[in-house]
C-alpha cells in the first residue's frame, strides 16, 4: 500500500492510512482480523454507486452486507439507528461482525455510533469520502446520532480498527462538500498550526482548482493536526476541546433551521468569525487577525454573515452545546493565530455582541 500511515494514541490504539486504496483495505482487514469473517459495509446510495464495487474487489474473501442509508443530517437519528438494527439482525450480523463505514460525516458518526451500541459493540472501520470526514470526523472515535434539543447530543468516544483514507474519492465530491472539509482545515490552522494557515493561503488557487497533488498535502496536514489533538486528549477534557472552535455557533445555527439549508462547513464558518469577534473583544486577538481569517474564508466563498436571525434564539440554542458546564456557556476562541483557549466564564451579553457582528 503506497501512502502515509499516522497512529492515534488511544485507550484502544488505531492506524490513520492516508492515500490508502479503497480496493487494497481486504488485504488489511485479511490481515488484521483473518479472511472469512462477517462485513457489513453501511453507505450513502450516491456513495454506493460510485465507489462500492471498488471497496468490494478487495473484499472477495469476507461475507458482506450492505445496508444503504438515505443522505442528510437528519439521518442521524435514533429512527434510523433502530432500522439499522433490525436490517443488521437479519443479515446475521453478531458481535464479531465488522462495520465498514464506506461516507462522509453522517455515515462515520451514524455507522460507528451503531457498531458501539449493538450487542454491546462491534468493531468497524472509517473510510471516509469527504474533505470533512477525512481530515476531521473520522479521526479521533466520536461518534454520535442528533437529537431534537442539538445536534450528536447521543454519542459515545469509540474508536474504530482504522481509518481508511482514499484520497481519489474526491475526485467526484461536488465543490459545496469541499467546503465543509475546507471549513474545518482553516479551523485547524487557526487553533493549532499558523503554518497550515500560510500553506493554505499561498496555494489559495491551487485549491479552488482542486489539484489532486495539493489536496493530497493538505489533506495530510490537517489530519495530522487533528490526529495530535486527539492523542493528547482522547476523551475532551483539555486540547481536544479546541476543535470544538466554531462548532458552539455553528451548531445553533444548523439546530435553528432544523439542519436544513446550511452546510455544516458554512455554520462553521460563521461560526469562527463570531467567536473571532469575541476573541478579539476579550483581547485575545486584533483586528488584523479577524481581517486576515475573515479574508481567506470570504476567497473560497465561505459565508462570514447570516441573514435574519434572531441573536437571542440563536444564543439559547447555544445552551444545548455538550461543552456546557453548571448551566454555564463554556466556549472555544482563538488566542491570536495557531492557538486555542477554552473559556468557561461567557455570559449572554457578550455572545449577543459577537452574534451581532455577524447577523446582517
Amino acid at each position: 500500500m503506497q501512502g502515509q500511515r499516522i497512529d492515534v494514541a488511544s485507550v484502544k490504539p488505531y492506524p490513520v492510512f492516508l492515500g490508502a486504496r479503497l480496493e487494497e483495505l481486504g488485504d488489511y482487514l485479511t490481515t488484521r482480523i483473518g479472511a472469512g469473517e462477517h462485513l457489513l459495509v453501511i453507505t450513502h446510495p450516491n456513495v454506493g454507486d460510485y465507489y462500492l464495487d471498488t471497496l468490494q474487489k478487495g473484499l472477495s474473501s469476507f461475507m458482506v452486507n450492505t445496508l444503504i442509508v438515505p443522505q442528510g443530517e437528519d439521518e442521524k437519528s435514533l429512527d434510523r439507528l433502530s432500522d439499522l438494527t433490525s436490517e443488521a439482525i437479519a443479515c446475521g450480523a453478531d458481535r464479531k461482525t465488522v462495520v465498514l463505514a464506506l461516507g462522509g460525516g453522517v455515515i462515520g458518526d451514524l455507522a460507528g455510533f451503531f457498531a458501539s451500541v449493538f450487542m454491546r459493540g462491534m468493531r468497524y472501520v472509517q473510510i471516509p469520502t469527504t474533505l470533512l470526514a477525512m481530515v476531521d470526523s473520522s479521526i479521533g472515535g466520536k461518534v454520535a446520532v442528533n437529537h431534537a434539543a442539538g445536534k450528536n447530543l447521543l454519542g459515545d468516544f469509540y474508536p474504530p480498527l482504522a481509518v481508511w483514507t482514499d484520497f481519489s474519492t474526491l475526485e467526484t465530491l461536488p465543490w459545496e462538500e469541499m467546503l465543509n472539509g475546507l471549513a474545518e482545515t482553516i479551523k485547524h490552522a487557526v487553533i493549532a498550526d499558523e503554518e497550515l494557515l500560510s500553506f493554505i493561503e499561498k496555494h489559495q488557487e491551487e485549491i479552488m482548482a482542486r489539484k489532486p497533488e495539493l489536496y493530497k498535502e493538505l489533506t495530510s496536514r490537517s489530519s495530522a493536526v487533528k490526529v495530535r489533538l486527539v492523542s493528547e486528549d482522547e476523551t475532551e477534557q483539555g486540547k481536544r476541546m479546541f476543535l470544538n472552535y466554531g462548532h458552539s455557533f455553528g451548531h445553533a445555527l444548523e439546530a435553528e433551521v432544523a439542519y436544513q439549508g446550511i452546510t455544516h462547513g458554512q455554520g462553521v464558518s460563521i461560526g469562527m468569525v463570531a467567536a473571532a469577534h469575541l476573541a478579539q473583544e476579550r483581547g485575545l486577538m486584533n483586528s488584523g487577525e479577524v481581517e486576515r481569517l475573515i479574508k481567506l474564508l470570504k476567497a473560497f466563498g465561505l459565508p462570514v454573515t447570516v441573514r435574519a436571525k434572531n441573536p437571542r434564539v440563536l444564543t439559547d440554542l447555544m445552551g444545548a452545546d455538550k461543552k456546557n458546564y453548571k448551566g454555564q456557556k463554556v466556549l472555544v476562541l482563538p488566542k491570536g493565530i495557531g492557538q486555542g483557549i477554552v473559556i468557561r466564564d461567557a455570559n449572554d451579553e457578550e455572545i449577543l455582541r459577537a452574534w451581532d457582528k455577524v447577523i446582517e
